[in-house]
């Protein structure tokens, strides 16, 4: 002990600052109790938000959660005050505080899903943030207390304590579970971006009074402000090169395209069709033809007849926007029909709605551009994508605002992190290969309508709505995620498990075979065998290993019973009795394990000894196995036993081996139909790959030789991005380059 520091009461006090615990204690308390007061407000004004758009003022569950969420302030904070002051004290003594005792991580009900999920990534976020100054601050109070480590549990700054603070504190209150997930929400942003101010402190407190300066004072890293959200037309400019050059590439098609058609100014409403169009695409559109192309701008029309100004489109598509127009619906009901061709006619049709005479205007070529590509992208989207019938209704109805949208702001096909893009990845995410079958999925369905709804209804010439439904859809699915990432650690779990209990059984089948093949066994000790010393053995690989001492236990029992069998040269009749007695022990352990005790065993254990001392020597030429070999036993989970049978392009291997876990492919169903999975797990045992739908539930487990036959027969097709937009675009650009060839 140096001389500036002597013991106080199970701690160190120093010299320099003799109340240096208490000073630690009472500043982070302070700190993080100001902390919550700031989410608690964020939380109170985000449910008044939301109670404001609802426009009622009686029965609003929102107004009721905030009403709550007020009256159970003064309780929140003061649980919380107690879990850091019974922390330190706990420290101190060296004892953990009764608040961690029984926090326990466990499957709970999906009102307590979330809270349990947001607290995990509480303290994921806190230790990707402050990691290395919370780890000196661990050892600076481990010195303190006076002991070599400080366990976690006994930390009251650890990450988890830090997490756990937030539930001990709602522990004794009353809250809806969502509220609950907002509190964690909000509590992990303050946390990240405030922590690191206070922890410098700590550190900077005990390093002066002689507390391991060795460590130093490492700054965390805190997080930045979020910066302000820059204007849509300022994002706009931000796009990608690529993006960029493919916007221009299709408007050339386009333009090249229009004059070829011979199309006439629209009005007339029969502009003819082509009967070429997406015919290599193999898709439900390949009948529609490039009859988007024909020319609505100006080829081949009236003098008199002027361009629409930006005002008058807008206003003839605001028009539309509210019901889903007659083309889209046809188009819904027809693959052969053209969205974009058809709409346009609505759209020029329309225009004497606001007064302007429709044989004397025309589409400008801007214009024209982005309805044939939103009405090419749709197209794509109705004949690419797993959407089932709601879903088609739900996206039928953005294609309006979506050409409103990219009349307003042509950009929109330009940047990758244009919100309008974003929103539409969203929505289709949302809704994809959802059946509705969960009320979580049907939740989703929900969100993803009343989205559709806001935007359709309040959707001007303000395009900051995309970007407000967006964050908004985007919190929902990001928890929506967490409960399909819970069912995924249960389908692996389960997976996990399944190819263990195979791989243990596979073990005492080949230790079984090894053994009594080439055996004529007593009906009682092959019964024996097959079912209860394998079954042990089994449990045996699959609990504590092959090379455990209950393994060689295990096998020593098979032994021995098969040393007492009679033969030609060596019959022991005489020694089965006494040997029986003396393996007793032994044979009462592997039938327990097959669930048969007390009577049951004595009387399993008195048949062996009959059976083996009925038995007449037999010659050991005869040769009959009580199970089949290792190699020739099918394994349970493999869908083909003989990969040399399936028939695959070996260039598709590498392909697929290069598949990560997370990355989304399309796979066949029953109904014949594409659907979107994802690489969930790799078998570290088998290889063998599984694959979850969106709500993580297990939907095919296969070895790469099978993922590459059904790649051939076409019941697999790996996505090389997960950005819908960007898919839907590249699939635009395909069917262009297809025509044109």
């Amino acid at each position: 002990m140096s001389q500036n520091e002597f013991h106080v009461t199970g701690q160190r006090s120093y010299q320099n600052d003799p109340e240096l615990f208490n000073t630690l204690r009472k500043h982070t308390i302070s700190h993080l109790t100001m902390v919550l007061g700031r989410v608690l407000g964020k939380a109170d004004d985000w449910l008044f938000d939301l109670a404001q758009k609802e426009e009622v003022l009686i029965g609003s569950p929102h107004m009721d959660s905030m009403r709550k969420l007020r009256m159970a302030r003064t309780p929140l904070e003061n649980g919380f005050k107690r879990h850091f002051d019974s922390g330190f004290e706990s420290m101190r003594r060296g004892v953990q505080q009764e608040s961690n005792v029984g926090r326990v991580m466990s499957l709970v009900a999906d009102d307590e899903l979330e809270v349990q999920l947001a607290s995990e990534f509480v303290v994921e976020a806190v230790v990707n943030a402050h990691g290395p100054a919370l780890n000196v601050i661990a050892q600076r109070f481990a010195a303190i207390v006076g002991v070599q480590q400080l366990e976690t549990s006994l930390n009251p700054l650890s990450a988890a304590n830090l997490a756990n603070s937030i539930y001990v504190a709602q522990r004794d209150v009353q809250l809806p579970p969502s509220v609950r997930v907002v509190l964690y929400k909000y509590f992990e942003r303050e946390l990240v971006q405030s922590l690191g101010s206070l922890l410098t402190e700590l550190n900077a407190r005990m390093s002066a009074a002689g507390i391991r300066a060795d460590l130093g004072n490492p700054r965390p890293v805190d997080a930045a402000p979020e910066p302000a959200p820059a204007p849509v037309a300022q994002r706009a400019t931000q796009g990608s090169t690529d993006d960029k050059q493919m916007f221009d590439a299709l408007c050339s098609m386009l333009h090249a395209f229009r004059p070829q058609m011979g199309g006439g100014n629209g009005n007339a409403g029969n502009a003819g069709r082509s009967d070429g169009g997406f015919a290599a695409s193999g898709n439900a559109h390949a009948g529609a033809g490039f009859s988007a192309a024909q020319s609505f701008s100006g080829a081949g029309t009236h003098s008199n007849e002027r361009p629409m100004a930006m005002e008058e489109m807008v206003s003839v598509l605001s028009l539309l926007q509210r019901q889903v127009p007659q083309a889209v619906q046809a188009a819904m009901m027809d693959p052969k029909v053209s969205l974009a061709h058809d709409l346009k006619k609505e759209m020029l049709r329309s225009a004497k709605n606001i007064g302007l005479p429709s044989d004397q205007i025309r589409l400008s070529q801007d214009d024209e551009d982005a309805v044939d590509l939103v009405g090419m992208l749709f197209d794509v989207l109705f004949d690419e994508r797993d959407f089932e019938q709601l879903a088609r209704g739900l996206m039928s109805r953005l294609v309006v605002p979506y050409v409103k949208a990219a009349v307003i702001d042509r950009r929109m096909f330009m940047n990758k992190g244009h919100p309008a893009r974003r929103l539409l990845n969203s929505l289709a995410e949302a809704v994809e290969g959802n059946k509705g079958e969960g009320p979580q999925e049907r939740e989703l369905l929900q969100k993803a309508e009343n989205t559709v709804d806001t935007l359709v209804a309040e959707f001007n010439e303000d395009m900051a709505i995309f970007e407000t439904l967006e964050q908004e859809l985007r919190s929902f699915l990001d928890q929506h995620r967490r409960r399909m990432e819970l069912a995924e650690r249960r389908a692996t779990e389960a997976q996990r498990g399944q190819e263990r209990l195979e791989q243990a059984r596979t073990l005492a089948s080949a230790e079984l075979a090894k053994r009594v093949t080439g055996l004529n066994l007593p009906p009682a000790l092959d019964d024996f065998f097959s079912r209860c010393w394998a079954h042990h053995l089994s449990m045996i690989a699959l609990r504590e290993g092959p090379d455990s001492q209950p393994w060689n236990a295990a096998l020593g029992v098979a032994d021995a019973l098969l040393e007492l069998l009679p033969n030609s040269e060596h019959p022991n009749r005489r020694a089965i009795a006494p040997s029986m007695i003396n393996m007793r022990e032994p044979l009462e352990t592997v039938l327990a394990s097959s669930g048969i005790t007390g009577e049951s065993a004595q009387q399993t254990i008195r048949s062996l000894q009959v059976s083996m001392e009925s038995m007449a020597p037999q010659p050991a030429t005869v040769k009959i196995a009580a199970v089949p070999a290792a190699d020739e036993r099918k394994p349970l989970l493999s869908v083909v036993s003989n990969k040399d049978a399936l028939d695959y392009n070996v260039e598709d291997i590498p392909v697929l081996r290069n598949l990560a876990v997370g990355m989304w492919v399309h796979l066949a169903a029953d109904d014949d139909k594409l659907h979107p999975a994802k690489l969930s797990w790799i078998s570290p045992i088998s290889s063998r790959l599984m694959f979850v739908n969106r709500r993580g539930v297990r939907v095919l487990v296969a070895s790469l030789e099978e993922l590459a036959a059904m790649k051939k027969q076409g019941k697999l097709v790996v996505r090389e991005q997960e950005n819908l937009f960007d898919q839907a675009m590249q699939s635009v650009m395909g069917r262009l380059k297809t025509e044109a060839s």
